[in-house]
């Protein structure tokens, strides 16, 4: 299996935020900026107004995280992004999700020919 590089430190989030492209669906709001590093590097958020349970949150961003991994191959290298997970998450079924996070990629042209 292969390690996601993620986004840590809040210089890096701040980055993405201020100089980023935004677009969202219904499952995501998705911020992203090309970097240096020829790789990409995944932020996920998942806030209290989604679920006030941490186990429900973190559930949400192992499934982003599995549906990143699974199309990771077919998306362009080289970008800093962020998905920030929207309230009706919670009743999206994990392939919706994985729809939805595709879309994104294929509407903002980050997908590899």
């Amino acid at each position: 299996m292969v390690k996601i590089n993620s986004l840590k430190k809040e210089n890096e989030f701040k980055r993405v935020f201020q100089k980023g492209d935004v677009f969202g669906n219904k499952a995501f709001v998705f911020y992203y900026i090309k970097n240096d590093l020829g790789e990409n590097r995944l932020g996920i958020i998942v806030s209290k107004k989604v679920s006030k349970r941490a186990v429900i949150r973190n559930k949400i961003k192992r499934r982003t995280k599995e549906a990143y991994r699974r199309n990771e191959d077919s998306f362009s290298k080289g970008y800093d992004i962020i998905l920030i997970a929207k309230e009706s998450i919670t009743q999206v079924p994990f392939s919706s999700l994985e729809k939805s996070l595709i879309h994104l990629f294929y509407k903002k042209n980050l997908m590899r020919p």
